[in-house]
């Protein structure tokens, strides 16, 4: 008798690579969007924390709409300006005015950094997954990195912790949880000899402040050097629920260093806005096997419409 040319029953199944996102999580009913900090936030009573998080960063798009991108669109001047009590210069008292300008930030904006890393550590480990079930037929063969921090994968979908990397941390570790912008500034280029010292020595303390708060992309894929070189072997990668920002394109450069750019990779959409930011992803890292699909259709509880 012929031997089976392929033989499926024994076969290895490729190996595949999910990087999941927050869409993820939300696919599933958690509350884990940056709405529901806020929400969290708003029911905690915080709200001069709410106002001045608005007042700081809503610049060029809402803070409470996209937290990071809002991050790094701050305005060191309008800061300061802000947190100054003194309106006008005291030429009478120049010392003292000096003095007000130089330490209004460390009053009121540097704590207010301090209390968000604080109130989004609360927040993370107040979302409820309890209620999540499956929705998604994942292989627990396959290797995932995830960018969420809740423990849904492992939790809902018994995929061993082993195969599974939180790369921003995970709730219930002692993961620290990454949360930042990518603009990251040179504080040395507010020197010129256009401006008095004081208020240049000024912006450069909140531009430190700010880098502070910059996601390092580069120092943490070097720190998990071995994870990235691991994932050498991989054949298909396919992405869920990401939105592809660019505070975290590092992180797939890094996996397509690896992998190479011929491999396929799915992406899975909701609407026109997704697949601009797939489009736009795939043209930056110059994949050449891309397939878009949307959602709904990796569901195993999608109804088959005639």
């Amino acid at each position: 008798m012929q031997q089976n040319i392929l033989p499926f029953i024994d076969c290895e199944p490729i190996p595949t690579l999910y990087v999941i996102g927050n869409g993820f999580d939300v696919a599933h009913g958690i509350q884990s969007t940056y709405d529901d900090f806020y929400e969290f936030e708003v029911q905690k009573g915080n709200k001069e924390f709410v106002k001045l998080m608005e007042i700081f960063f809503s610049n060029e798009v809402d803070f409470w709409c996209d937290v990071e991108t809002a991050l790094g669109q701050y305005d060191e001047d309008a800061i300061i300006d802000f947190c100054n009590p003194e309106t006008e210069f005291n030429m009478d008292h120049p010392t003292r005015s000096e003095a007000a300008y130089v330490d209004s930030p460390d009053d009121i904006f540097h704590p207010l950094l301090d209390k968000l890393r604080n109130e989004f550590g609360k927040w993370v480990e107040s979302i409820d997954i309890k209620y999540a079930e499956k929705i998604i037929a994942l292989s627990k063969n396959a290797k995932y990195l995830t960018f969420n921090y809740t423990d849904t994968l492992e939790t809902i979908y018994a995929i061993p912790e082993r195969q599974v990397f939180h790369i921003h941390g995970k709730r219930g570790s002692e993961d620290e949880y990454i949360i930042g912008h990518s603009n990251f500034r040179n504080p040395d280029a507010v020197y010129d000899n256009n401006d008095i010292l004081f208020m240049q020595q000024t912006r450069e303390k909140v531009i430190n402040w700010m880098n502070e708060m910059c996601k390092n992309s580069s120092t943490i894929i070097s720190h998990f050097n071995d994870y990235f070189k691991g994932l050498s072997g991989i054949k298909q990668v396919i992405v869920l629920g990401h939105s592809l920002n660019d505070v975290d394109l590092p992180y797939f450069e890094r996996i397509i260093a690896e992998t190479g750019k011929d491999i396929p990779w799915m992406f899975s959409f909701y609407g026109n806005r997704d697949i601009e930011n797939i489009n736009k992803f795939i043209r930056q890292t110059g994949l050449t096997n891309t397939k878009l699909i949307f959602f709904d259709d990796f569901r195993i509880d999608k109804k088959v419409k005639n």
